[in-house]
């Protein structure tokens, strides 16, 4: 049996930071937004648009986490068959790192399904760009994590998310 530990299943909204930043913060036109539905589920949707240089909604929380020991992040999701990344922020007691680590994954059309995501195969990414400063993935100073839809998949998106799981 593999040890897992429950990042999340959204039960405890008044302990956690989501937060949405959509391609607005450079001018883009895209929106998203972030709800439970009545399944108890974290739902991730809007509109990515590719006009004034747009093209990605992210969902971030500002929690920490120490997943040292941990071999991949595991979720357990419903997607609308589009390719979505979760991502990964690090940083010290004095600041958080511009970069963040991240993973792609595809979901199948309105199916739930299991996404595992090896902790080793996050790259470093800043603005779409693997930077030349970026150091490797420290599992024990993640100081964000959450969900992106980029790569100019233009349109609607809805990603319904029951948990998150390190395992």
């Amino acid at each position: 049996m593999q040890n897992s530990r429950l990042i999340t299943d959204f039960s405890n909204l008044s302990n956690q930071k989501w937060y949405i930043i959509n391609d607005s913060v450079m001018g883009g036109l895209s929106h998203s937004s972030f709800q439970i539905n009545s399944d108890g589920n974290a739902v991730f949707l809007g509109v990515v648009s590719l006009e004034n240089s747009g093209g990605f909604a992210s969902l971030r929380n500002h929690e920490t986490l120490n997943l040292k020991g941990f071999k991949l992040i595991r979720l357990f999701i419903r997607g609308d068959g589009k390719r979505y990344s979760f991502r990964l922020q690090t940083g010290d007691e004095n600041e958080i790192h511009p970069w963040s680590y991240e993973l792609s994954f595809d979901t199948n059309s309105d199916m739930w399904m299991e996404a595992n995501l090896p902790l080793s195969e996050f790259t470093a990414t800043y603005r779409g760009q693997k930077p030349e400063n970026a150091t490797e993935l420290s599992l024990s100073s993640i100081k964000r994590f959450g969900f992106l839809i980029s790569d100019r998949q233009e349109g609607v998106f809805r990603l319904e998310v029951d948990k998150i799981e390190a395992v």
